[in-house]
């Protein structure tokens, strides 16, 4: 291994040789990692375009993400991780790019390669839970600006690597035999503080141990996501400083480890901010609150506070200085869809808005008088983008995906709705590819965010563009806000909230009917032609409807299902959460509790059941499926099930991405239209099957297309 001390001091031949050597390491299916412009004939829209989206950062869009990239010490340069999806390979191709922020500025990789990083977190008492989500990677510069420092994995353990800005070398600075979780150059830049949890490895050695003489069932336990324990929270964690020339390494300092909680506004991630003279612009965040990163405006001003009263700072984040002014930005809006920048001098009872958008903007940092941000529009993915607020011009900075601008779309609008409890939301209907107006269209409702690109829905598993160039009207359903939230932060106390009389998810599923009802009374769906689909929240509200709704004659469900068994498969440490919040217990078979289960429950509802639902889970999650699949399957209810192996809640392989998709497609296409798609004959003949028993069944209620 060459360490980038010796590649600094090799002359430039060593570093050319670097260079051919990184080459080598790449593999060949990443030779189109880096955008290329392309002017071609539009074409239509297919699954493998969006599985293959070249991304900077995680894919979801429910949060204000920071670190995604990063801004250089003198505002000129952005560096962060581009990242492609192989299905063929089913991997990853992964580059760290730096970016010239000023007019003509081309873009350098610093670095290639490396595996696809997943997010990892602390979750009901477990540590390291694991997802499918993409673990934000985050480039850090040095103080002079001449090279950065990022996580990557090329072996066992995540590793610090550092690059040089220009892309002339990249080599490994760690040899840690736990995964670095993050990290800080120090201000001189001479060193690096980093964390890890080696308590975790020592930990997992343990429970290899045990499961030598079984492993006792307990709280370390979550049947749904594994068959062995988790490793107990807390996991200590270990702060190290390595000296960047001599790879010495040695236990930080208190002072040291406090860098790692420190935010850092190049990177998309702060809450207050200092101006040239000193005063110090902050957010009053309330002390119970769910969302840490919001609050009302202020400013310490010759030791006094002065809070912002104008309405806009209620619900300010990210303030920062320009002039005598502090900027913010706001979620706000009709159900918070839109995204605003205000401007307030202390002392004033008035802001004045900058700018206005109904685009999803992510990471920004404030450079030079602008604003450079990640940017995405309901028909543009995501990419990097400076906005100057005094004029609203947008420059765009890096382009990844070029080519999707060859691509055919439906047409996008936005839908405006109002449920019965009173409760804003919105959604958007996509149009099918060559919409004809008074044609009535198959429609399919994609769940349960509807901000920024209109992708896959959340967990990215209904393909929304590629079900509007199959023929089908599209609705994405952004969730009206949960009613429990407005009246306790407590996770527990919004759940008994929301659980009386399932008055949350009767908010949703009547916000749902009223957009759906909206697109059929436009003559837009057919109301014999309805599907719905969901991943988490989404396939409660599925399951819901299909207890609750007459609207939906097919279902897809990425997780699946509510049912009698959920404190079994949720481990005792989560059912006594699910008790606190008044689900019944297992051996509770009192008449409430009975018709607790009637409302959410498959099983007990499996005789009433017949429209045909379609479930793709990972395998952690088959164990909370098994009992409503096996209830439906034993009274011959339409339900076909597939398990994705080394999955998660949300499924990362880019393989199992592209089969999810393309079976979603073909099974709205076969139960709404009628249609067999090529090359799926095992499968339609089971749906065929499936359908000649709805068709014999008498209490049939649902239309059931012609055969094909």
């Amino acid at each position: 291994m060459v360490s980038l001390r010796t590649a600094f001091a090799f002359g430039s031949a060593s570093l050319v040789a670097l260079a051919i050597s990184a080459a080598a390491r790449a593999s060949p299916s990443c030779a189109d990692l880096m955008p290329v412009s392309s002017q071609v004939s539009p074409r239509p829209l297919v699954p493998e375009d969006l599985v293959r989206l070249r991304d900077i950062g995680p894919v979801d869009p429910n949060q204000q993400y920071g670190g995604l990239f990063s801004v250089s010490p003198d505002g000129t340069h952005a560096a962060f991780q581009l990242r492609r999806a192989d299905p063929v390979t089913n991997s990853y191709c992964l580059a760290m790019i730096v970016v010239d922020l000023r007019a003509g500025g081309k873009p350098v990789v610093v670095d290639r390669g490396g595996t696809f990083l997943r997010l990892r977190y602390d979750f009901r008492g477990k540590a390291r839970f694991p997802s499918g989500f993409a673990d934000p990677v985050t480039p850090r510069w040095s103080p002079d600006g001449k090279w950065l420092v990022f996580r990557k994995r090329d072996g066992a353990a995540v590793q610090l690597w550092r690059a040089v800005a220009d892309g002339s070398a990249s080599a490994p600075v760690t040899e840690s035999r736990d995964d670095i979780d993050d990290f800080r150059i120090s201000a001189d830049g001479r060193s690096i503080v980093y964390a890890s949890r080696p308590g975790f490895r020592e930990a997992s050695a343990d429970i290899e141990r045990e499961g030598l003489s079984g492993f006792h069932y307990d709280d370390r336990f979550a049947p749904s996501a594994s068959t062995r324990p988790f490793v107990p929270v807390p996991v200590a964690r270990l702060v190290t400083v390595v000296d960047i020339a001599t790879s010495t390494t040695r236990p930080a300092t208190i002072a040291e480890a406090r860098l790692l909680d420190l935010p850092l506004m190049h990177e998309g991630n702060w809450s207050e901010a200092r101006s040239a003279a000193g005063v110090q612009a902050f957010l009053q965040v309330p002390v119970s609150t769910l969302y840490p990163s919001r609050g009302r405006l202020a400013a310490t001003i010759g030791g006094r506070v002065l809070a912002c009263d104008a309405p806009e700072c209620q619900d300010a984040s990210f303030p920062w200085w320009a002039g005598d002014t502090v900027r913010f930005i706001r979620r706000e809006g009709w159900a918070g869809g839109a995204t605003a920048v205000y401007a307030w001098r202390p002392g004033a009872s008035r802001v004045r808005l900058l700018y206005r958008t109904e685009d999803l903007l992510l990471n920004c940092v404030p450079t030079d008088g602008k604003l450079t941000c990640l940017r995405e529009g309901a028909t543009q993915p995501r990419r990097l983008e400076r906005l100057d607020l005094r004029s609203g011009r947008r420059e765009v900075v890096f382009e990844p995906n070029p080519e999707f601008a060859d691509l055919r779309l439906g047409r996008v609008e936005r839908l405006y709705l109002r449920n019965r409890f009173g409760i804003a939301s919105f959604a958007d209907l996509v149009l099918p590819v060559g919409y004809v107006p008074g044609r009535h269209y198959p429609f399919v409702v994609v769940q349960y965010t509807s901000r920024g690109f209109l992708r896959g829905g959340t967990g990215d598993d209904y393909p929304i563009q590629a079900f509007a160039n199959r023929g089908f009207a599209v609705l994405s359903f952004d969730r009206p806000a949960i009613i429990g939230l407005k009246a306790a932060p407590d996770l527990i106390e919004i759940e008994k909230i929301n659980l009386r009389d399932f008055v949350d998810r009767r908010s949703i599923l009547d916000s749902l009917e009223v957009a759906v009802r909206t697109v059929i009374a436009r003559g837009i769906a057919d109301p014999a032609r309805i599907g719905i689909t969901g991943l988490s929240d989404g396939a409660s509200t599925a399951g819901f409807a299909l207890l609750h709704s007459r609207l939906f004659s097919a279902y897809a469900m990425s997780s699946c299902c509510w049912d009698t068994n959920l404190a079994m498969r949720v481990g005792p440490a989560a059912a006594r959460e699910f008790y606190a919040m008044g689900y019944p217990k297992a051996t509770d078979d009192s008449p409430a509790a009975r018709a607790f289960w009637q409302e959410i429950a498959l099983s007990p509802n499996a005789q009433n059941i017949r429209a045909p639902i379609l479930v793709q889970v990972a395998d952690d999650e088959l164990l909370s499926a098994l009992q409503s699949f096996t209830a439906l399957r034993e009274l011959d209810r339409p339900i076909d099930l597939f398990v994705f192996p080394d999955e998660h809640h949300v499924k990362w392989q880019p393989a199992h991405r592209l089969a999810v998709y393309a079976r979603a497609l073909d099974w709205f296409d076969f139960w709404l239209n009628g249609v067999a798609a090529p090359g799926r004959e095992v499968e339609a003949g089971r749906w065929q099957r499936m359908r000649a028993g709805l068709a014999k069944d008498t209490k049939v209620t649902v239309q059931v297309p012609a055969e094909p």
